[in-house]
């Protein structure tokens, strides 16, 4: 049996306004504030002088843009400029183009098309919730982790709920797995753990999602401290080869092989998707006391979002790719600047995935905005 989720965990669930990026912060990152100065809270792409800094800066051959949003919360649809967001926690892409995210603190599922217009997907009633039906009448929790399904449906971690739902794409949400669990003396499901049929199991506080091409689908199921699978109507856990995972968050599958960023201990898990899975730790990622949250995989390396350091970090097996320095972004600064790798800014970036084109999308969460990071041609 897993053991219980840390009390800390349970109390911010309690709240259901906060997903499991958050649930870190107060777990981790302790009353330590980032900084954030007048110039960083720029964007547009103009220099904000991070060459002039000691503090380690991006590689200038990453360019950043803001993809659509901007550093205020709030739920409007429209062109890319006009839209707001409240705390986007994970983004996936289609083919042609088109990029989801899971926005959290709207809960709700919104989609920015290929055009740079921003639309509602599902639930976006300002309140959480449960209900499945009609898209638009839909209703989530604090939605934290996003997927496209091989059929082209959406699947969506519903984390304040629990369980995972399923947008198809003639606009229906329905149950995808998970169960009901005890509530809490204000009525909030608490989440449990639970193996076996989709519709019997458990998840707690489930958060990054990443589906092969087979329909398997793989969870990191934060209040657990693992990661699930769901296969052929059944959900197991994956297992790993030493120790157990604290809290999972960005999870990666390609080639048959999962990444899996483990936030509070400040490592990757990684293997075969069928595990067991074994811990990796670079000296890059222990120098910055890292917060990983967020994980993809490009040709020649891994790119990793730390929520902590507030910048993207690039990692391979072997060595790291810029050691003990963003690739893109400011070490240790929070803010909002578009522009070459050491130009950008970010804030708490989360959820990460690469697009049909080769660039990468971040959740940028503490920005309230999506962000698109074009690579270097080595990358790519």
């Amino acid at each position: 049996m897993k053991r219980e989720a840390s009390p800390i965990v349970v109390a911010v669930g309690i709240l259901a306004l906060l997903v499991a990026i958050e649930i870190v912060y107060w777990q981790k990152l302790g009353p330590a504030k980032p900084r954030v100065t007048a110039a960083t809270r720029q964007g547009g792409g103009g220099s904000q002088g991070g060459s002039a800094s000691e503090t380690p800066s991006g590689d200038p051959r990453f360019v950043v843009v803001t993809l659509a949003g901007a550093p205020e919360a709030g739920h409007q649809d429209g062109t890319a400029g006009e839209a707001r967001f409240d705390g986007p926690a994970a983004v996936c892409a289609d083919r042609n183009g088109n990029v989801y995210v899971a926005d959290s603190r709207n809960h709700a599922v919104r989609r920015i098309s290929a055009l740079g217009l921003v639309s509602t997907v599902a639930g976006g009633t300002s309140r959480e919730g449960y209900a499945d039906g009609p898209a638009q009448g839909s209703r989530f929790s604090a939605p934290a982790g996003i997927a496209l399904l091989p059929d082209g449906s959406l699947l969506i971690a519903d984390t304040g709920n629990h369980r995972l739902r399923r947008v198809s794409s003639a606009g229906v949400v329905a149950a995808f797995a998970g169960s009901d669990t005890p509530k809490d003396e204000l009525g909030r499901p608490t989440g449990g753990y639970k193996d076996g049929p989709v519709m019997q199991a458990q998840f707690r506080y489930p958060v990054g999602l990443a589906a092969a091409g087979d329909g398997t689908v793989y969870v990191s199921d934060a209040g657990n401290h693992c990661v699930r699978r769901v296969a052929d109507g059944v959900v197991s856990t994956v297992a790993t080869a030493e120790g157990e995972m604290d809290t999972p968050t960005g999870l990666s599958w390609v080639g048959g092989i999962l990444h899996v960023t483990d936030a509070a201990t400040g490592c990757i898990w990684a293997g075969p998707a069928t595990g067991p899975l074994s811990r990796l730790e670079w000296d890059g990622l222990r120098k910055l006391s890292a917060v990983p949250s967020g994980v993809a995989v490009v040709r020649g390396g891994i790119l990793i979002a730390d929520a902590r350091s507030h910048g993207l970090y690039g990692f391979t097996y072997r060595s790291n790719l810029s050691p003990g320095s963003p690739l893109a972004g400011q070490q240790g600064t929070a803010g909002w600047a578009d522009g070459r790798g050491d130009e950008a800014r970010f804030s708490q970036p989360a959820g990460l995935c690469v697009g049909p084109e080769g660039s990468v999308y971040v959740a940028d969460f503490g920005n309230n905005c999506v962000r698109e990071v074009t690579l270097p041609g080595s990358l790519r």
